[in-house]
């Protein structure tokens, strides 16, 4: 019997990735990096990443294999208030089974200057705390001690995995500016990586060197009879690092825009996938995989599919909740409504159940995944047909199909069938009607499991957010208007608005309502605050002595009393991130007013259209008069 190991050559070339310095090290603070006071490439950051480092390397250990090494300092000075949380760390974990990754070697250092000197708040264990977050991550999070405006805070760790699929990204850009930010990474030639980068900063330097390196190839062969011998046998086996460098100086801070996904879908930043792996004189192994395998995965899992086909305590639940039913479309209804009612989400999103979904029933709170698997088994229970979706949030990036990875989904949500219908389920908002999925869910597609295949499922909304606003005002003597506003909303509009009513009650519901407007409301009628199936309206009878200026014996009156657009969201003269509404909405204004007698209109403002192309947008603003009364259209 033969058995090969693979051993480091002594003497082998040096792992060091290159031989240039790293930019920073830690500790070695200067006098002229506490005394800023501001950045001058960017004067109004709270605070500025004054150098991140990290390097990644493969790294072969006897007995175990190849592992992967990350390592990373970075230094940070805060500048304002607004930068003390920059002394907040987290650095997530991987873990499957019984295998984890490795935190090492950390280190946090707050330096502030005093009296001319330097004094060091060095982190104490008590201040690092380990979050379990889902089945395969950890959290490992830190505050930095004594964090003041002017503070400087370092931190270095280690990071050992045993993942080689886990190869650490790296992100060039954040939402506070960067004077230098450098990765490094060496790879043997055996493993091939799929690299995508992303982002419109242009990198310094984008690096690729190769350097000749070695391992001895041991292996041993048994001889003998009842007395074994062992003979062994070394080969010297020689391959090539593949050594990258990538440096980006001064990188501006990101700036969100109005009406996008996730900034981690447009930071500059590069990412790694384990595709392949081929040894000498093996045959080559595909890790990337396809989409048909991580639909088996996931369709034999017990933590997804499992979930959905065990916990038999439910059947009986299941049959009492639609008792009387028959139709698919009548128990889904009814199934929905009943984990509504009994679960509340604690406001987690995850793939993944932390407790037993009997536990959960008991406790009437859990996170999204745990409340829809609830829901998909109940509704297996009753016999109708549900699978697994799961998908990417918009605060967790957009889906890349053509990379078949499953780390690319966070959340799960439930696809039934009556029929020819489908619906898809998330029972986390208990104010959302039936079908209609909580906005972070709309975020391209779905991966729908089976056992007989998977499918995509477009995650759109099926109902349009329409918000009416209805204005009918008399002008009375004493200059003020005196009518009713009726305010009709479906959709998230809805949503939002029964959220709020129902949270603070009608007081302070009226309170942010009025905001900081002159009114005095007469009276006020809601209707459907919880009939989540009809649109949420709201009527008030009110009067408004705002909205006018009276000069020259003219009367100039804005007729927008509510809700008006008031400045353009759209501030930026280049836009470079595409602009994602979400859902589809529509917003209408109609405002009527009475002029009494006396009063003649001097002049009414143009009316006028405009469309997107492709029918992306369309605005109307239509004005008329008829009689003594103006008509306006938005």
């Amino acid at each position: 019997m033969r058995k090969l190991i693979l051993s480091l050559l002594l003497g082998a070339i040096s792992l060091s990735l290159t031989a240039q310095k790293p930019p920073i090290k830690f500790g070695d603070i200067s006098k002229e990096e506490l005394s800023m006071t501001t950045y001058d490439k960017d004067t109004t950051a709270p605070a500025v990443i004054l150098a991140d480092y990290g390097e990644s390397s493969m790294v072969y250990r006897q007995n175990i294999g190849f592992t992967l090494d990350f390592e990373r300092i970075t230094r940070i000075k805060v500048l304002t208030k607004d930068g003390l949380s920059w002394g907040d760390f987290s650095i997530p974990l991987y873990k499957s089974g019984s295998s984890e990754e490795k935190l090492t070697g950390l280190k946090a250092v707050t330096y502030n200057l005093e009296d001319g000197k330097i004094v060091e708040s060095k982190l104490k264990n008590e201040g690092i705390f380990k979050e379990d977050v889902d089945l395969n991550h950890d959290l490992v999070k830190l505050t930095c001690p004594n964090v003041r405006e002017g503070s400087i805070v370092e931190i270095s760790y280690k990071v050992n995995s045993p993942f080689l699929g886990n190869f650490q990204d790296w992100t060039f850009q954040t939402t506070i500016p960067i004077v230098i930010s450098e990765y490094r990474a060496q790879i043997p030639e055996w493993f091939h990586y799929d690299r995508y980068t992303q982002g419109y900063v242009r990198l310094n330097v984008a690096d690729e060197t190769r350097a000749a390196n070695a391992i001895r190839l041991t292996s041993f062969e048994r001889t003998g009879g009842r007395i074994t011998q062992s003979k062994a046998t070394t080969d010297q086996v020689e391959y090539m690092d593949v050594k990258y460098r990538w440096v980006a100086n001064h990188v501006p801070a990101f700036k969100p825009e109005p009406f996008m996904t996730s900034l981690h879908d447009y930071v500059t930043k590069i990412n790694f996938e384990l595709a392949s792996v081929k040894y000498p004189n093996e045959p080559i192994k595909n890790y990337m995989g396809t989409w048909q395998d991580i639909n088996k995965t996931f369709a034999e899992s017990e933590h997804i599919t499992g979930q959905i086909t065990g916990n038999g305590f439910l059947k009986k639940i299941a049959e009492e909740v639609t008792a009387g039913m028959t139709s698919p479309e009548d128990k889904i209804a009814a199934i929905c409504g009943y984990v509504k009612q009994n679960v509340v989400w604690d406001g987690n999103q995850r793939m993944y159940a932390a407790l037993p979904l009997k536990k959960v029933l008991e406790n009437k709170k859990g996170n999204s995944a745990e409340i829809n698997l609830l829901l998909g088994a109940m509704l297996e229970k009753a016999d109708v047909e549900v699978l697994p979706v799961l998908l990417s949030t918009r605060n967790h990036g957009l889906l890349r199909i053509a990379t078949p990875v499953s780390s690319q989904f966070n959340y799960l949500i439930c696809l039934a069938r009556a029929g020819e219908h489908s619906y898809l389920l998330d029972a986390t908002e208990r104010l959302l009607p039936l079908g209609m999925l909580p906005e972070r869910c709309l975020n391209g597609q779905g991966f729908a499991v089976s056992k007989a295949g998977y499918k995509w499922i477009p995650l759109e909304s099926n109902f349009k957010t329409r918000r009416v606003t209805s204005v009918e005002f008399t002008l009375n003597p004493q200059g003020a208007l005196d009518g009713k506003l009726k305010l009709d909303c479906s959709g998230y509009a809805a949503l939002k608005n029964r959220k709020k009513y129902l949270i603070d009650g009608e007081t302070e519901y009226l309170k942010d309502f009025i905001g900081s407007h002159a009114w005095e409301i007469k009276s006020t009628a809601i209707q459907n605050a919880m009939e989540i199936q009809h649109n949420f309206t709201q009527e008030h009878e009110l009067v408004v002595s705002e909205n006018m200026v009276i000069a020259g014996g003219i009367i100039y009156l804005d007729p927008f009393i509510h809700n008006a657009q008031k400045e353009n969201p759209f501030k930026s003269e280049i836009r470079e991130y595409p602009v994602d509404f979400g859902s589809p909405s529509e917003e209408t204004f109609f405002f009527k007013l009475t002029i009494p007698d006396g009063y003649v209109v001097d002049e009414l403002p143009e009316s006028k259209v405009l469309a997107m192309p492709e029918s992306g947008a369309r605005y109307l603003y239509n004005v008329a008069q008829n009689g003594n009364q103006i008509m306006l259209t938005r």
